[in-house]
């Protein structure tokens, strides 16, 4: 079983490993690809490491990321408007969810970032992997463009960090909230096929985002927010409501008693149905 190394990475010839920065332990991968982003990595670098030791998440979050998962961060130079980048954390959400599902892990979508596993006697579910995509973008003058829209996105840059083979209790959070593939599957995986099947996911999501309304519709089919009653924190303010829709730029509906809103970010807790 082949573990994580800079060589098994290259071999994999992903579109989306054109170059690899491959680390024994790092502070974060999204930190050292934003830099290298800016410094003019192409599309397709990947930052990976066996290990994180300042790994976060959304809201400046820490991300426990022991050896043993997959921990990635992707630079990406899409041609999209920037009003159309959470099509990106969508796009992921629905290649790394196939991606666990080829491997007999049913894992289900929590809007925006979030992928759950859940067994039977389980309604909330438990976080096996986390998305974070975060954009950089260049300002040109609305007449230069010609359109009206004067923020186009530089670059993108998508992490990834999986518990893969991983025990929940490695990871410093109650077991009740978290899951591995180990704990899910009764086994450790070989790393480097999961980072292949993972990047191979990803790469057809993101080559659909034109076709953004087939990746929702996938998207919908692997969701477990939609349709339930939520809690979402966004800007110090609270809103309870139900989670409607994802609309075409992938901004969830959230129907309140003052009426539905547009959310394109936010901390969402899933609430307890009434009843249950």
């Amino acid at each position: 079983m082949r573990t994580l190394s800079r060589e098994a990475v290259e071999r994999l010839g992903s579109p989306l490993a054109i170059r690899v920065d491959f680390h024994e332990e790092i502070v974060s991968t999204q930190r050292r690809a934003r830099q290298l982003a800016r410094e003019g990595a192409p599309h397709g670098m990947l930052v990976i490491s066996k290990v994180q030791k300042g790994g976060r998440g959304r809201l400046e979050r820490s991300w426990v990321s022991p050896s043993g998962g997959i921990w990635m961060s992707l630079v990406l130079r899409p041609k999209l408007p920037s009003h159309l980048t959470p099509r990106i954390t969508q796009a992921a959400a629905v290649g790394v969810a196939t991606a666990l599902w080829s491997l007999g892990v049913e894992a289900r979508i929590k809007w925006p970032n979030d992928l759950l596993v859940a067994k039977p006697d389980e309604d909330m579910g438990r976080k096996i992997c986390g998305i974070l995509a975060e954009t950089g973008t260049t300002n040109l003058s609305a007449k230069r463009l010609g359109t009206g829209d004067d923020n186009r996105v530089d670059f993108v840059v998508l992490g990834i960090g999986l518990n893969a083979n991983l025990d929940p209790e490695d990871l410093n959070v109650p077991d009740r909230e978290v899951a591995t593939l180990r704990s899910e599957l009764g086994r450790d995986v070989d790393l480097i096929e999961l980072l292949g099947t993972l990047l191979s996911g990803l790469d057809v999501e993101l080559g659909r985002i034109e076709d953004f309304g087939a990746v929702l519709d996938d998207w919908r089919a692997l969701d477990c927010t939609l349709g339930k009653l939520v809690r979402v924190e966004r800007f110090g303010e609270v809103l309870v409501g139900r989670a409607a829709d994802l609309t075409p730029e992938g901004a969830l509906l959230l129907e309140t008693p003052e009426g539905t809103v547009k959310l394109f970010e936010g901390e969402v807790e899933h609430l307890r149905q009434e009843g249950t």
